[in-house]
């Protein structure tokens, strides 16, 4: 090549600069995650998300709330009103309980009385869907004075007990002005949507027990439909586990929508979670590139074969709880250590941390 004549080839260095950026000193998990991270750096340019901006741009549908053909609520397939279920008599966030799907996070019991019925029904929802309701209340209402809503920020972990116990009051708090507000707002078919009760309603084992307890009890880990598949690069060297994610293809979502999936891995046992590893969020995908390693140092062989290598598949969700998409546990006894392992695995439901 340093015959061809051309600048940017003239002497040994430009020669030995191109080996560089070729990696191939490497081994080929290294090379696929810096090829990868120069990918994305690349798409990072200004040029490349001025591009990207316009052509979402000629896609927008900037309406506020969803049109009619979609779901007035992210968590409710259709749209529900007064006149179909019934006037409101009574509402009140009743109890909270802790859920696993599959991170911890608690789930808030709204007690729900109509007229002409003898015995209430119960809902179960979300710190971020009682925001979702408040945030396209506000939409759909801008001229009008909505009930304060609890703030999200929290100062340290979220999705502990305490904080629960105090967004159960302050919930019920903006249920109740919210429910004394004018009637324009109070009995709008997004309230009564947000009060109907879902599938998941019906599901949820034990209801009779609700009524006579104050503090429900944790419930199981929970998963809804799962499917596809996951390739990952498994090796060991120097006391080190290295776990590399690389592809997942056609996962599946209960409402067909694209998810925001991410992964992330336990080593078990593990009674303090400290091996929980994740990875970043590919964004609107059902077969994202992730090409991530994942690390766990000073670990012996002997340890290693003891332990279980569990990887399950979120997506991100902003107006909701992040909801599971599949996973699979390995045991490392399986695995021949001293060389790589390349393979893909199909994602079950399998219980989680």
């Amino acid at each position: 090549m340093l015959s061809s004549g051309l600048p940017e080839l003239s002497g040994v260095q430009d020669l030995k600069y191109v080996q560089d950026a070729l990696q191939p000193q490497t081994t080929d998990a290294e090379a696929t995650i810096f090829f990868t991270r120069l990918i994305e750096s690349s798409l990072g340019s200004v040029a490349t998300k001025f591009n990207f901006f316009i052509h979402n741009l000629a896609q927008l549908r900037f309406s506020g709330l969803p049109s009619n053909d979609e779901p007035i609520l992210s968590f409710s397939a259709k749209t529900y009103s007064l006149k179909q279920d019934g006037r409101i008599k009574q509402v009140s966030v009743f109890t909270y309980q802790k859920r696993y799907n599959p991170d911890k996070h608690y789930i808030y019991v709204v007690r729900v009385l109509r007229e002409g019925q003898a015995e209430p029904t119960f809902v179960f929802r979300t710190f971020d869907e009682f925001q979702e309701l408040h945030n396209k209340l506000g939409i759909l209402f801008p001229l009008w004075k909505l009930p304060g809503f609890p703030n999200k920020m929290v100062l340290g972990r979220t999705h502990i007990k305490d904080v629960a116990a105090k967004r159960k009051v302050e919930l019920n708090s903006y249920i109740q002005s919210l429910m004394n507000s004018s009637p324009e707002v109070a009995e709008c078919d997004l309230v009564y949507t947000f009060f109907h009760p879902l599938l998941r309603d019906d599901k949820v084992e034990g209801i009779d027990g609700i009524a006579r307890s104050t503090d429900a009890s944790p419930s199981s880990p929970t998963s809804g439909k799962v499917g596809g598949e996951v390739k990952l690069s498994i090796s060991y060297r120097n006391s080190t586990l290295f776990i590399m994610v690389m592809h997942i293809k056609d996962l599946v979502t209960e409402d067909g929508a694209d998810p925001n999936p991410y992964v992330k891995t336990y080593l078990l046992p593990d009674t303090h979670k400290t091996s929980k590893r994740k990875t970043k969020i590919s964004r609107k995908t059902r077969n994202p590139t992730f090409n991530e390693m994942l690390v766990y140092s000073g670990y012996s062989v002997e340890t290693l074969k003891q332990r279980e290598l569990q990887l399950s598949v979120l997506s991100a969700e902003s107006l909701r709880e992040n909801f599971f998409l599949g996973g699979i546990t390995l045991s490392l006894k399986d695995f021949n250590l001293s060389k790589e392992t390349v393979n893909w695995y199909r994602l079950t439901a399998v219980p989680y941390l």
